[in-house]
């Protein structure tokens, strides 16, 4: 990759100073799965204050989901409460003689801390957080990656960029095309609304965002955009989260574009902070995956060819050529809105639908004409 875009043997090495928070998101990713967790500090993010199990909870057969997410939301909430409690004490302690074992581990810890009120200000809402293992969604989204990866490394490939950025959708949608965030973002790349503006033309029934490859595409263009306004990949992956103008202010406001002295400065939220310490753990983990995860299973990619309809069609269209499987139709369509699939919203002509290749010949007849489609 001698030739891509500010790629050097060097590029996605762990900076020094990110290394704690590298390895915190190692352990989130191969450590703990989601019936797992952890309890922290937010700034130093190696303080683990208590390990979450919630495997008792998932077991449980006399609760529905939505009962078993509110148990567990609950026991986050009282083990909060009670390390919060062991905080305040700690505020007022004189000798630590009296803690039990992993009291005095906390205790140990705060002793290289040297700031006023520290237990206090340890103590406060922004500082204490809950954080969910991912080890066995990483496991899926390396199997679903299989699908995608290669035409995704083209991608970037050809357009003069690391391939390692490929591995981004691990961090924001563990490889799921079906992923939507509650504050808009979707698909794999996670793209919000307003970013596809001027880039991607949105249809009640299509969202191009979720298009694996179209969306890649986008994600593309973006990251060079970040690298050329913020010149060097920490900064620009920084900026797909955070926004690349807010990280241009940053960097002039404390006159440095290294990533890990900018993330002490704790001018980004948790995430952004987190951001890139996520993708360098997430390229360590997927490159040594037996390592880290064991055994591994790699998805062949879709049996599937794309068609550019003729016609104008509508879901229930698709889902015929699927033989009624909408899960099916929705893995390869992910790009098919909610208001196409359940309200009939038609899908406009000159659109790409991929089907499995072996319907392509009974589609191609019956996209013949309007009255072709109308008789199927």
């Amino acid at each position: 990759q001698s030739s891509a875009l500010g790629y050097a043997s060097d590029t996605f090495a762990i900076p020094t100073g990110l290394e704690t928070n590298v390895k915190f998101w190692i352990d989130v990713y191969t450590k703990y799965n989601t019936d797992q967790g952890v309890l922290h500090d937010s700034d130093y993010i190696d303080l683990i204050y208590q390990e979450l199990d919630f495997a008792s909870i998932s077991a449980r057969t006399d609760l529905n989901p939505y009962q078993k997410e509110a148990a567990k939301v609950k026991l986050v909430k009282e083990s909060k409460k009670n390390i919060i409690s062991m905080l305040e004490k700690f505020s007022t302690l004189k000798d630590a003689s009296t803690l039990d074992e992993n009291e005095k581990r906390i205790w140990s810890y705060f002793e290289k801390i040297d700031e006023k009120n520290k237990f206090l200000v340890a103590s406060k809402k922004n500082r204490l957080r809950f954080q969910l293992g991912q080890k066995d969604r990483v496991i899926q989204g390396i199997y679903f990656s299989g699908r995608y990866i290669e035409d995704f490394e083209k991608v970037f490939r050809d357009a003069g960029l690391p391939v390692e950025l490929a591995r981004l959708p691990f961090v924001e949608s563990s490889y799921n095309v079906l992923a939507r965030s509650k504050v808009g973002a979707s698909g794999l790349w996670q793209i919000m609304p307003y970013t596809m503006k001027g880039f991607m033309k949105r249809d009640p029934a299509v969202d191009l965002r979720n298009h694996p490859m179209e969306a890649t595409k986008l994600a593309a263009k973006l990251l060079r955009i970040n690298y050329n306004m913020l010149q060097n990949w920490p900064l620009a992956l920084t900026g797909y989260n955070h926004g690349p103008s807010g990280v241009l202010r940053i960097t002039k406001k404390f006159k440095s574009r290294d990533i890990a002295q900018l993330v002490q400065e704790k001018r980004f939220g948790f995430a952004s902070r987190n951001f890139y310490a996520s993708f360098l753990a997430i390229l360590e983990v997927t490159a040594n995956a037996p390592k880290y995860l064991g055994n591994v299973t790699w998805s062949q990619t879709l049996d599937s060819v794309d068609v550019k309809m003729p016609l104008e069609v509508s879901y229930s269209d698709i889902l015929r050529w699927f033989d009624g499987d909408d899960l099916k139709a929705q893995i390869f369509n992910p790009h098919i809105t909610r208001l196409a699939r359940t309200r009939g919203r038609s899908i406009p002509k000159n659109i790409v639908v991929s089907i499995p290749k072996s319907k392509l010949m009974t589609v191609n007849k019956e996209l013949e004409s309007s009255d072709s489609l109308r008789k199927a």
